[in-house]
């Protein structure tokens, strides 16, 4: 796993934590305006799934999760201490005929990846033309066989997936996804709706579950990272 700590001033007491979708740059929130007193941690390219960062400087840490990030998230962040946790247009099982990515369509990106097919699937996340011209100008682009073998990491270890969970506060859920099928992801966060309120354990803060009309990719359509909280 990549990862970059963008310090807004020394000894800020707040970080962001994003956990980026597979293949995509993480300038696709360097437009994002973060709040005062507020770090931010990027995290992509998980061609492993280690987050060596010590992050006990922060007395109040937020994660953001955009697709696979919000699988990725369950892995690595545990019962860490969060004051709240955002998932967007992605599931904690990724790869699933009902939750998830169909499993067919799943393994298929990943025997036919190459580059023609990855900008076909950039085009579907974006949603429409303009969006996909914007997203090809971002900086940080990065090629095919990488981002094939960052698939095939993910894919892997998926199959050993455990069932970790984070405490998710809020879930944004895509009507236009073109990738995690929107019916999909409601059956996802529904359940795991149901499952909190029956827990033992409560969450201090009520979980949201907000559909908005957004293609898989969202952020062109955000300003600032208190949006998404």
């Amino acid at each position: 796993m990549q990862i970059e700590l963008i310090k807004s001033a020394d000894n800020n007491p707040n970080l962001i934590i994003y956990f980026a979708g597979w293949g995509t740059p993480a300038s696709v929130v360097s437009h994002l305006a973060l709040p005062e007193n507020t770090d931010l941690l990027l995290c992509y390219d998980y061609q492993d799934l280690a987050l060596n960062v010590d992050l006990s400087a922060y007395s109040q840490i937020r994660v953001v999760a955009w697709s696979m990030g919000v699988w990725v998230a369950n892995q690595v962040i545990g019962q860490m201490p969060l004051v709240s946790a955002t998932a967007i247009n992605g599931t904690g099982k990724p790869c699933d005929d009902e939750m998830g990515i169909p499993q067919a369509v799943f393994i298929g990106t990943l025997e036919q990846l190459d580059e023609r097919n990855l900008a076909k699937f950039q085009r579907r996340m974006c949603g429409d033309s303009a969006t996909f011209e914007q997203y090809n100008q971002l900086a940080g682009q990065r090629d095919w066989q990488q981002v094939r073998s960052e698939l095939s990491e993910l894919y892997q270890s998926i199959q050993q997936d455990n069932g970790k969970s984070l405490n998710w506060t809020k879930a944004i859920i895509g009507e236009k996804d073109r990738i995690f099928p929107s019916q999909n992801q409601l059956n996802f966060w529904q359940t795991y709706a149901t499952e909190q309120k029956q827990s033992a354990v409560q969450n201090c803060t009520e979980f949201v579950l907000q559909t908005l009309p957004l293609a898989h990719y969202p952020f062109a359509q955000f300003r600032t990272w208190a949006e998404l909280f």
